[in-house]
């Protein structure tokens, strides 16, 4: 099962650049871009508004793609 991952737990180690995670912020559930430098930025949220910048509270990676 997915869990959520508070910011102030743990933070995304990313091997590819511009990594997209599932993301909680104060304005509903998306996805964003993490980076090590700039942490979460252009965050997507369901229903297609986009934030350059939106403070998250908490992440998960995507999930594996379903066998097929």
């Amino acid at each position: 099962a997915m869990k959520w991952i508070s910011i102030d737990e743990n933070l995304p180690k990313t091997v590819r650049q511009f990594e997209r995670f599932i993301v909680a912020t104060d304005k509903g559930v998306g996805v964003a871009v993490y980076d090590n430098i700039c942490g979460f930025n252009n965050v997507t949220l369901s229903g297609g508004t986009q934030y350059s910048q939106l403070k998250v509270s908490h992440w998960m990676p995507l999930p594996e793609h379903p066998v097929m």
